[in-house]
């Protein structure tokens, strides 16, 4: 069911209406963020990460100007390096029953076009959300010089990667 929503949304952002994105994507800083959705991956099980911390019921939390999409469902804190630095992040994770989110600020090497770095840093949001059924992950940042949501969602094993949004509590990714 879900694999034929998620098809009738992204003919429906392709034909309406693409998600809200600045494409100014440098596709090669995008695809070092595959390694962090990889390891972030990890702990997106039905159970919180462990030595996490209850933060109590929560209700549409944000990660950037993006909302988590649930409601009165607890959220729990825990560190976790999950993007290579030297430093864990402070991640946040939540189950709703059917589908569970991780989310948090990770720090990002900035890159050209050319894949070589520029000697600038930044920070980016990041939030993967998976269930039984597939899995979708997607960056926000406004660092390096460009501002884009990023990332890739997969249903049925097929994954595509591009600009992306929420569609109720789904990743929904439309090609470049």
């Amino acid at each position: 069911m879900r694999f034929i929503m998620t098809m009738a949304l992204v003919f429906g952002f392709t034909a309406c209406s693409a998600p809200t994105v600045n494409n100014q994507i440098n596709n090669n800083a995008a695809s070092k963020e595959k390694d962090t959705a990889s390891n972030v991956k990890n702990y997106a099980k039905s159970t919180p990460p462990m030595g996490a911390t209850s933060m109590g019921m929560m209700s549409a939390p944000k990660a950037g100007d993006k909302t988590i999409p649930i409601s009165n469902v607890e959220v729990y804190l825990f560190t976790a390096n999950v993007d290579d630095d030297a430093a864990g992040e402070t991640m946040y994770w939540a189950y709703d029953g059917e589908v569970i989110y991780v989310w948090g600020t990770i720090d990002i090497v900035c890159v050209d076009e050319e894949d070589v770095e520029t000697g600038e840093t930044g920070d980016a949001y990041f939030i993967l959300e998976a269930d039984s059924e597939g899995y979708g992950w997607m960056v926000s940042t406004d660092s390096c010089g460009y501002s884009t949501i990023y990332g890739c969602s997969a249903e049925g094993g097929e994954e595509v990667c591009g600009g992306c949004d929420f569609d109720d509590s789904y990743i929904v990714c439309v090609a470049d």
